[in-house]
């Protein structure tokens, strides 16, 4: 049974597991906020998604920082958290459109967006992730931030999930 923790606001974290879901059932996502830190400071996540400002954790940095060194993956959006040295983990992903993130954008138009993997890194199954460029269309009516499309870009290359040609 994968479990992945998803360190964001309501709505993003909703905007998140739908798209998950839409192609893994499988995956079990629960949503980590300051007050709920305490409740799941026992489980073992394979992945740990950080969509939220770290800073909002302050009192609660020490058992976040647990649960990610137990995870197998940590993906954190550095354009909001540009200080995560202290999160220790296996593999850490940093997604952002900055350009020392792992998964950035190289363009993005009003028809698609160019995603660019920037690391090897293994996968989940066992397969290496190779530097790679991915054009996705845009559909009308997308509601993803940039943001979130490139955090779902780096689950579903961690777990083998066909990648989307449309968002």
């Amino acid at each position: 049974m994968v479990l992945i923790g998803i360190v964001a606001n309501k709505k993003c974290f909703e905007i998140i597991k739908t798209e998950i879901m839409k192609k893994e059932k499988q995956i079990n996502i629960i949503h980590i906020t300051p007050l709920s830190l305490e409740n799941v400071k026992n489980i073992k996540f394979d992945t740990i998604i950080i969509e939220d400002d770290l800073k909002k954790y302050q009192n609660q940095k020490e058992q976040l920082k647990k649960i990610c060194k137990e995870a197998t993956y940590v993906i954190i959006n550095t354009d909001i958290n540009q200080k995560y040295s202290e999160i220790e983990t296996q593999n850490i992903i940093t997604c952002g459109i900055n350009q020392n993130a792992i998964v950035t954008i190289s363009s993005n138009s009003e028809e698609d967006i160019l995603i660019f993997w920037q690391k090897s890194i293994e996968n989940k199954v066992g397969y290496k992730i190779e530097i790679e460029e991915r054009r996705i269309k845009k559909e009308e009516q997308c509601n993803l931030k940039i943001d979130e499309i490139l955090i779902l870009y780096a689950v579903f290359k961690i777990y083998n999930i066909p990648i989307i040609d449309k968002i």
